[in-house]
């Protein structure tokens, strides 16, 4: 019956997971535990922002969370939680502050989608990027975050920079 019972629970997940987006963390939408597990895991924590019909969220996960390079990379450097800006869950923000996904994302001022805000390792958001990125862009993105680079230059800036 235990066996049964953890079956029916980790089943959505592995289905989930199984739709291509590996750095995808299952969550209950706790981000100040989310965040503790990224940091125990050597990892950054980001959100994406979506809501239902969004064409340009619909094509970040067909075509650049698809890429090759942007799943390994994303998988060994990050967990990613959505968040419906719509949405009626009970979000718990890394403050330990309760609140809808809908008050969630007007507090960090998200109103249109998809956005996606990276947290540092305190909880400290360090960069909020809207609309579609080219797999190329988002691994830049990654690369800003992993390196240490938000800690001193802006992310235009670095991409500006580093774009090939």
């Amino acid at each position: 019956m235990r066996k049964l019972l953890m079956l029916i629970f980790i089943l959505p997940f592995v289905a989930f997971s199984a739709v291509g987006i590996p750095f995808l963390k299952p969550s209950l939408l706790n981000l100040k535990d989310d965040l503790e597990d990224a940091k125990r895991d050597g990892k950054y924590l980001f959100i994406m922002f979506h809501q239902e019909g969004c064409p340009f969220c619909d094509k970040m996960r067909k075509v650049t969370f698809q890429d090759k390079a942007v799943q390994e990379y994303f998988s060994k450097h990050f967990y990613m939680v959505e968040i419906d800006i719509r949405g009626a869950n009970e979000v718990v923000d890394v403050d330990g502050k309760k609140m809808t996904e809908r008050q969630f994302a007007h507090k960090y001022g998200v109103r249109l989608t998809p956005v996606f805000m990276f947290f540092d390792q305190k909880g400290n958001v360090v960069a909020k990027v809207p609309g579609y990125i080219e797999p190329k862009d988002f691994l830049l993105i990654g690369r800003y975050m992993v390196e240490g680079h938000y800690r001193d230059t802006n992310l235009v800036k670095f991409i500006k920079e580093n774009k090939k």
